[in-house]
């Protein structure tokens, strides 16, 4: 279920933005000549050295012909170069991990002389992607059309262009390069996929097969109303049900879910293990942004609290705008930040109320926050920890695992082994019994 966050994502390659499309006619430039320019000259050298010193006829000859021959590919590429040009369409300027991307080009050769390779390239910094074709102007009136296809595997923010053109004479003599001025930011945000409904818990989880239950406190959910008994709350009572039926009656609440959820994305620094789209940062971002997009879907209120190399903290609430704000900022963050779990675990322990749900993504091995999720648990919070796990990344790593201290502490937990998706990872929460013995087993292989 990927989304995308204030575009439509089928407009990847269709909705182009005016500005992604311009031609390439400034800022040409003439490169240092190729190795086989300076060959050519260190030959002319010799061979006139060498018809002086003997007088030999032919020597004088082959430097005139290959004179004329660098003059003819001086000409060819300057001409030639000159009357070239290209326009790019890019695609919008937001996108999902996972993404294919498609660039249209349109390379145009307006009466130039004919073209043998012109290297087109769209410079980005996405890690992993290179943006090049090269194509032939065989006539001196020509165009070529064609696509290039990229995936993108990391979020982030990064750019587009500019766009550069390259070529030059038959032999290579005299290289030409021209590019397009403009850029364009594209954001890639984290990839959203289906999940199982893992964190809330499974007696208040709505749908055809959970049980709902009347609740004694008042909340967002109307299940029904009743006759009016002794001690009610006039605030409770029904109004339109209480005129159409002559007598008082009342409202009655569902309990519904939770009252509310709270998101942690654990980012600091030096915990991240792997590079690119397989570190355990990028994988935490897809677990934390699919279980934002899960339960904001679900109309669910859902706050959020991650330091990296951006901050932010935001109070549980429903709607696409908690949803953008949120994923905009796992987006852009990095694993750079100063502040440990256990301190934002703390920083919002007085906002979490008895029967709301907090869920915790990290790498952290294990510490005080471990504790302080086992204090919130006896409180009445439903609490769930989301651990990758470092060995399996780095079977060198010697920090010791949360894992069999938050089953303890009765933390719901689970654990994300390399290589596993997200919705496999949540599938099924490890537990006491399956820890010991999985231990027992990497004990007795050493």
């Amino acid at each position: 279920m990927a989304r995308m966050y204030g575009v439509r994502q089928g407009a990847i390659a269709a909705n182009l933005l005016p500005d992604a499309e311009a031609e390439v006619q400034e800022k040409r430039r003439s490169l240092p000549g190729s190795f086989r320019l300076y060959l050519l000259g260190t030959l002319i050298i010799v061979l006139f050295a060498s018809g002086m010193a003997t007088g030999f006829d032919l020597a004088f000859r082959m430097n005139y012909a290959l004179l004329i021959l660098i003059g003819i590919s001086w000409v060819w590429s300057r001409w030639g170069f000159e009357r070239i040009s290209a326009r790019v369409s890019r695609p919008v300027k937001e996108v999902s991990v996972g993404d294919r991307i498609t660039e249209s080009i349109v390379l145009t050769n307006r009466g130039g002389l004919p073209k043998s390779w012109v290297e087109v390239e769209d410079k980005t910094d996405i890690p992993g992607v290179k943006i090049a074709e090269v194509v032939s102007l065989p006539s001196l009136i020509s165009f070529r059309e064609f696509s290039i296809d990229f995936t993108v595997q990391q979020r982030g923010e990064f750019s587009l262009g500019p766009l550069v053109i390259k070529s030059a004479d038959p032999f290579g003599l005299f290289p030409h390069e021209a590019e397009q001025a403009d850029r364009q930011n594209l954001m890639v945000f984290p990839r959203v996929t289906e999940i199982p409904d893992f964190a809330v818990p499974s007696a208040l989880v709505t749908g055809d097969t959970a049980r709902r239950r009347h609740s004694y406190v008042l909340s967002p959910e109307v299940a029904s109303v009743r006759d009016y008994d002794s001690g009610d709350s006039i605030s409770r009572i029904h109004w339109r049900s209480t005129a159409r039926t002559g007598k008082l009656m009342v409202k009655t609440f569902d309990q519904g879910r939770s009252n509310e959820m709270w998101v942690i994305l654990d980012q600091q620094a030096g915990l991240s293990i792997g590079e690119g789209a397989n570190s355990t940062d990028e994988i935490a971002a897809t677990i934390t942004a699919s279980t934002i997009d899960k339960y904001l879907s679900l109309q669910l209120p859902v706050g959020f609290s991650g330091v990296g190399s951006r901050s932010l903290l935001t109070r549980p609430d429903r709607g696409g705008g908690q949803r953008l704000e949120i994923i905009r900022h796992i987006a852009r963050s990095r694993p750079e930040g100063t502040r440990p779990v256990f301190s934002l675990i703390a920083e919002i322990e007085r906002d979490i109320g008895r029967g709301s749900s907090l869920v915790v993504v990290t790498a952290s091995p294990d510490g005080d926050w471990v504790d302080a999720l086992g204090a919130l648990q006896k409180r009445g919070v439903y609490t769930v920890a989301v651990v990758m796990d470092r060995q399996t990344w780095d079977p060198d790593d010697i920090s010791e695992s949360p894992r069999a201290r938050l089953i303890a502490h009765g933390v719901k937990t689970y654990v994300v082994r390399q290589g596993m998706s997200a919705a496999a990872a949540l599938s099924e929460p490890e537990f006491q019994g399956a820890f010991h013995r999985s231990q027992a087993v990497g004990e007795a292989s050493r």
